[in-house]
């Protein structure tokens, strides 16, 4: 394994949980205002699992139980970026019903609770998590798995097409909703632990 703190292939899995033995893995999405490092967070999505040995001992097929959610909207600094809402949706008019009845800060820059929410995990889990890791300060040094590069082949499968390679079914009316993209990359994730769990039980990692 390299020293880098991001892991592309399917074969850096197994040390990287040696490595972080009994801490949580962070599952997240980000949706954004554009592509440039510089827009805003739309939404913030994130699921948190630690590694059940009882479920994996019982041959289940959920190894990672998930212990905590966190899901929020956020507005955008700069104006709306039409083409970044043609693809998420998240117009203004959107973002406001979707926080309705919540004190959110404003701004995703101004929310430390997503910093907190991550103080104690292990690793980080996304698809192309390059692109979401550059809008969170602190992130870029944790060390990160990428579902997208892991399994690339020929190219780099979009969510849909690993989702389908998993055999999880996929609704596309969903796609760039950051929670259902976080949920089927946690799947997507949970099958390829999976792959690896009897290495995982006989090291008696957790």
């Amino acid at each position: 394994m390299s020293n880098y703190n991001q892991y592309y292939r399917k074969e850096d899995l197994l040390p990287l949980m040696q490595k972080h033995r009994s801490q949580p893995v962070v599952v997240f999405d980000l949706e954004t205002n554009g592509l440039d490092p510089g827009s805003s967070v739309l939404s913030c999505s994130a699921l948190k699992f630690i590694f059940d040995s009882s479920a994996s001992a019982a041959g289940k097929t959920q190894p990672l139980r998930k212990i905590d959610t966190f899901d929020r909207y956020y507005f955008s600094i700069e104006p709306e970026n039409i083409s970044a809402i043609r693809i998420n949706g998240l117009s203004t008019n959107v973002i406001t019903d979707r926080r309705a009845g919540h004190d959110w800060p404003i701004y995703f820059k101004d929310d430390s609770d997503f910093e907190k929410f991550c103080l104690d995990a292990g690793f980080f889990v996304a698809h192309n998590i390059q692109f979401d890791t550059q809008f969170v300060p602190g992130l870029a040094e944790r060390d990160q798995f990428c579902t997208m590069k892991s399994n690339t082949i020929r190219k780099y499968p979009k969510l849909s097409e690993l989702a389908a390679e998993y055999g999880i079914g996929f609704n596309m009316n969903e796609l760039h909703q950051s929670m259902y993209d976080t949920e089927i990359t946690a799947e997507i994730f949970q099958r390829m632990v999976g792959e690896i769990l009897p290495d995982l039980v006989q090291g008696e990692l957790f």
